[in-house]
């Protein structure tokens, strides 16, 4: 554990980011909270009693986190993205499908060779495993191809072993400002349903954070909202004009500022040189904890109130801040590393533009030595 950095996760702003994506939804409509990679690396633990009342399912993506959840306590309905079809040896396997069945998780069906090795499990169980079954409809990433999909669902609707209840896909565009091949997908999707003979009784879902905000018309029967519920926006054109709320802040402490002549470098590879006197300090944290090492010479911190500049090379285990410009900075001070401010160039948003990625990236990267604390 790194005592100097803390993340502090806002149980209020994840309500309040629950409450307004319910209010896209029509009043039939179901809300799947995606809570893969330990809740976007905010912390399941800490927020699974937070999430859970103002969502009817949750789900991750590996099987191992889908019983992490069940063992914190959740009794909404478990999806797992992936099954545990794939694991190397046959009696890891069985015995990984096995306790899935065992917790009432659902796995999700992504071939018609899934449906003999879950069956055959349950049958042996006495007990039926629970299916979703996804379906490719153009991200070219994983689920069984759209004009195959009808068979595997009827594969799995006869394998007395199983008990059909979902039919999702997933959208690859809808965090672009051109939608077109989202709504492509909507269709794609749609013909497969029709093709399933309306999926009746299943539970049809699409919908990722993007889609539940701006496309309606793909909610279907659930929608599966990730990155959002946490208060960040995928869709970088938005520009705001969804008022979630972040919930992570991200602060560390000063260890002992030091006076450095002008003309020094600083950090791994000497990138840095100071053109000034200087008063500069550590922050240990770095990317060992998760901080992008690509953020180097780029992103700041705040002491006191006052914007520095993370100077040098961000290494495993410290920043250097140049704190000149903060009278009475000193050994102990809080530093804001991430803030939950949209307009900070220390939001997860700004930081996501300076390492030219994606939030889900700034926040999942996050690392087990964080100290990570529930406030409201």
């Amino acid at each position: 554990m790194n005592s100097y950095v803390t993340a502090e996760i806002s149980a209020s702003a994840v309500h309040s980011n629950l409450a307004l994506l319910r209010g896209c939804l029509g009043p039939a409509t179901r809300l799947c909270a995606s809570i893969k990679a330990d809740c976007f690396g905010h912390g399941s633990r800490l927020l699974l009693d937070v999430i859970a009342p103002l969502a009817d399912m949750l789900a991750v993506t590996l099987p191992e986190e889908a019983v992490t959840v069940h063992r914190l306590g959740a009794e909404l309905p478990i999806l797992s993205f992936i099954s545990a079809c794939a694991y190397g040896e046959p009696s890891q396997r069985d015995e990984a499908i096995e306790e899935l069945i065992e917790r009432n998780i659902i796995q999700t069906i992504t071939s018609a060779e899934e449906i003999p090795l879950v069956g055959r499990v349950a049958r042996r169980c006495g007990k039926q495993a629970q299916v979703h079954v996804k379906v490719d409809t153009g991200m070219g990433r994983s689920g069984v191809i759209a004009h195959e999909a009808a068979e595997v669902v009827r594969q799995a609707s006869d394998e007395p072993g199983l008990r059909l209840t979902g039919l999702y896909s997933h959208l690859a565009t809808a965090d672009e400002e051109d939608r077109s091949f989202a709504i492509e997908q909507i269709d794609v999707f749609r013909r497969v349903i029709a093709e399933c003979d309306g999926a009746k009784g299943l539970i049809r879902h699409l919908a990722n954070s993007a889609a539940t905000v701006e496309l309606p018309e793909s909610h279907f029967d659930m929608v599966r909202p990730g990155v959002a519920v946490f208060g960040y926006q995928p869709w970088a054109h938005a520009g705001g004009r969804c008022p979630l709320r972040p919930a992570l802040r991200l602060t560390g402490r000063l260890l002992p500022v030091r006076e450095l002549p002008a003309g020094v470098s600083c950090g791994y590879g000497l990138t840095h040189t100071f053109d000034r006197p200087s008063r500069v300090a550590c922050v240990p944290t770095g990317y060992g904890d998760g901080y992008l090492r690509c953020l180097s010479n780029l992103a700041s911190a705040s002491v006191r109130g006052v914007d520095v500049p993370i100077c040098g090379q961000v290494s495993m285990d410290l920043l250097i801040l140049d704190v000149t410009e903060v009278p009475g900075a000193r050994m102990g001070d809080e530093v804001e590393l991430i803030s939950p401010e949209w307009a900070s160039p220390r939001s997860v948003e700004g930081l996501a533009r300076l390492a030219g990625t994606i939030p889900q990236e700034v926040t999942s990267r996050l690392g087990s030595r964080i100290r990570r604390v529930l406030v409201d």
